[in-house]
């Protein structure tokens, strides 16, 4: 028997089929709208999510365009840090490659929004596997906020990856310059220093 919390579940898969007619039976306007645009129908889901009197609904309704290769309206900054990579992620997760694609082609909007953009498109591609494309993020974050130390850190993770231990342990000192006591930075370092 499905219930909200094994529906949600399913939804944070990216396995609609048993969870959608649930969200839509019992009125959740939201989830049953991201059902739709993990099922790629678009101007349904946007019709549902325009129903919904929220910030993440009115987050989905703007990034539908994006994934349909255009742009109305730009995302707010808290949309963009609270709601980017969970997104991408789903998409991701729902094999919904083609709008992760075009989601992608805007990242220089989001940046226009909120700076730490494409430090969240490098973390949820890296996180999926996507390492080269991590790192072309990584590199545009590295090219615009030089001095933020998670982008250091997750370069050291890109490093590590790709065996370039060297590269790694430059990328946590770099992380460590701008925030010394950054504790998982210090603990990779002692565990790059003993390899």
């Amino acid at each position: 028997m499905i219930n909200y919390n094994i529906a949600k579940k399913q939804l944070e898969q990216g396995k609609t089929a048993d969870c959608k007619d649930y969200f839509k039976e019992f009125g959740y306007n939201l989830e049953y709208g991201y059902c739709l645009i993990l099922d790629g129908q678009l101007s349904e889901a946007e019709t549902e999510l325009r129903k919904v009197d929220s910030l993440r609904a009115d987050w989905a309704v703007k990034l539908i365009p994006f994934m349909r290769g255009y742009v109305e309206v730009l995302p707010t900054y808290f949309q963009i840090r609270n709601f980017l990579e969970i997104d991408i992620n789903l998409l991701l997760q729902a094999k919904q490659n083609d709008f992760v694609a075009y989601i992608l082609g805007g990242a220089d909007l989001f940046y226009s929004v909120n700076c730490e953009s494409y430090k969240y498109i490098a973390r949820v591609m890296m996180n999926n596997g996507y390492f080269e494309t991590a790192k072309t993020y990584l590199d545009k974050g590295r090219d615009k906020t030089y001095n933020d130390p998670e982008l250091h850190f997750m370069y050291c993770q890109y490093y590590i990856h790709t065996k370039e231990l060297e590269k790694a342990l430059k990328s946590i000192e770099d992380c460590l310059r701008i925030l010394p006591e950054y504790y998982p930075a210090r603990r990779i370092k002692e565990a790059l220093l003993m390899k």
